[in-house]
């Protein structure tokens, strides 16, 4: 995720906040906002009550990381709020639950699969 491509101020996440579309599960809350930009934006929130340092880290790099593996709709301010049971699954849970809400929230920008491994594509040629 560039840096450009960040939500910085606490103005910014509030703003999403208030005029944007909510849907959450168990792991995180995903909130979409429309704005005038010609790229998406994205912000993480991990608050203390995900756990310390190193789990609140480790969770917003595997949040990063899920989101370079799809494509959001440009225009779109994103915000995602991980919740406590974040920090207990690995990151396919945590890919999965991303790629749910974005769908339902209406940002993806096509029907992805989840990347496929090398030894998935094996089994797929035999």
């Amino acid at each position: 995720m560039r840096n450009a491509a960040r939500l910085h101020k606490s103005a910014e996440f509030r703003d999403v906040r208030k005029r944007g579309r909510r849907v959450s599960d168990g792991l995180m809350a995903f909130g979409s906002a429309r704005s005038d930009s010609e790229i998406s934006r994205y912000g993480l929130a991990v608050s203390k009550r995900v756990g310390g340092s190193v789990t609140r880290n480790k969770v917003k790099r595997r949040l990063r990381e899920c989101f370079s593996t799809f494509e959001i709709l440009p225009g779109y301010d994103i915000v995602v709020s991980a919740r406590p049971a974040a920090a207990q699954v690995d990151y396919q849970m945590l890919l999965s639950s991303l790629r749910r809400l974005a769908r339902r929230a209406g940002v993806l920008q096509s029907e992805e699969t989840a990347p496929v491994k090398q030894s998935q594509l094996e089994k797929q040629r035999s």
